[in-house]
């Protein structure tokens, strides 16, 4: 399901590694594995905004939010039933450091705010922003890297300010190949 959202940064650092303080999303939620609807499966968030043009992505899967747990993989019943982190690393101006979500709100009209987290490898989490999904984006309404195959890919579109570390990109590597070639 694609969605309309806003990525809004909490200060000065949050804004120097998106296009401004309030920078248009598009988000991606799925499932791994597609499980019937109510039972538990890992629950994927894509997060895409444009840079001069270009696509920048980032990609956050249902995990834990411990010093360990951040890096396992956790099936939800539901996209806000928990935490969702990056996995691996991003490549900060001042460091590595990975994202995460933390549902904030629901509102019986479906509109989700998430509180959007980042933190060193093993650091405690602080403050980066808030992710407001808007609603279902309607297929009508087009936008820069949002055709109708999208596809989000953090290695080939790795934010030019928050990118990624060569190993991650080489771990990934094989399974980006294989889902570039049946798309």
């Amino acid at each position: 399901m694609l969605l309309d959202g806003v990525l809004v940064a909490a200060d000065e650092r949050a804004a120097s590694v998106l296009p401004g303080r309030r920078t248009e999303v598009l988000v991606r939620l799925s499932l791994a594995v597609g499980l019937p609807r109510g039972l538990p499966d890992v629950v994927g968030v894509a997060v895409r905004w444009t840079d001069d043009g270009a696509a920048q992505d980032v990609l956050f899967a249902s995990t834990g939010q411990g010093r360990l747990t951040r890096y396992l993989l956790a099936p939800r019943r539901t996209l806000t039933g928990g935490w969702l982190t990056t996995l691996m690393p991003l490549r900060a101006p001042w460091g590595p450091v990975v994202l995460a979500l933390r549902p904030a709100s629901a509102s019986p009209a479906q509109s989700v705010t998430f509180e959007v987290l980042h933190a060193s490898p093993t650091g405690p989490w602080e403050p980066f922003g808030t992710l407001e999904l808007h609603g279902r984006r309607e297929p009508s309404a087009p936008r820069a890297g949002a055709g109708p195959g999208v596809r989000f890919d953090p290695t080939l579109n790795a934010p030019r300010r928050l990118g990624t570390y060569r190993w991650e990109d080489l771990l990934r590597a094989r399974a980006y190949a294989v889902a570039r070639r049946e798309a």
